[in-house]
């Protein structure tokens, strides 16, 4: 397994995580924010292949150019590959996979969970990042979270509450955060989706 892709040991029988990053982050910072967000869970982080260092990130989009649906579907794909590989790997149930993602990682997820990539019941969108496209996918089953900052200069609340909105016409059950903050994240808007996460994962 490449140096993209780690993961965090967990409770065997808990759903494994995977953890999608922002722009620049690094696969240890996501470990162990995940590591706060789900304590008992196996994590998986796959981190992008556009750029490096602080420039690493899942796809790259301007106002200008934005990312083009083929290069999104390859990294989806992939992502989802290596993640299928893994809970095969450590016997982990990929049926049961939590999606995590902030910014560009939060869009990511996102777009896997719209085009029916990633499979699971739950998963937590901080911040993400609007990509084109259109979307058909079945989402009944899927609780999505998703939360960003009315001072947010990257991604606007409502942006967030249309893709939220977006989700919910699929079938979804979605939860909307508007923090008063930026595009950093807020200890109020981590707790909120550790809270989130745990009153879900103790009805499933």
């Amino acid at each position: 397994m490449t140096a993209l892709v780690e993961t965090m040991p967990g409770a065997n029988t808990a759903p494994p995580v995977l953890l999608l990053q922002g722009t620049g982050g690094t696969n240890r910072e996501i470990l162990t924010f995940g590591r706060r967000l789900v304590p008992q869970s196996p994590l998986i982080t796959v981190a992008g292949r556009v750029g490096t260092g602080q420039q690493r990130q899942y796809f790259r989009q301007t106002v200008a150019a934005p990312a083009t649906p083929q290069h999104l579907m390859t990294e989806a794909t992939w992502i989802r590959d290596q993640v299928r590989q893994v809970c095969a790997a450590h016997r982990w149930d990929s049926d049961k996979l939590i999606v995590v993602g902030y910014s560009n990682g939060a869009a990511m997820g996102s777009y896997g969970l719209q085009h029916g990539l990633f499979p699971g019941r739950l998963a937590v969108l901080l911040h993400p990042v609007t990509l084109p496209g259109t979307y058909d996918q079945d989402l009944h089953g899927r609780k999505i979270w998703l939360s960003g900052g009315q001072r947010d200069p990257f991604v606007q609340a409502a942006a967030i509450r249309q893709m939220a909105a977006v989700f919910t016409a699929r079938g979804a059950q979605t939860t909307v955060t508007i923090t008063g903050g930026t595009h950093n994240l807020t200890p109020g808007e981590v707790l909120a989706a550790h809270d989130w996460l745990a009153a879900n994962l103790s009805v499933d």
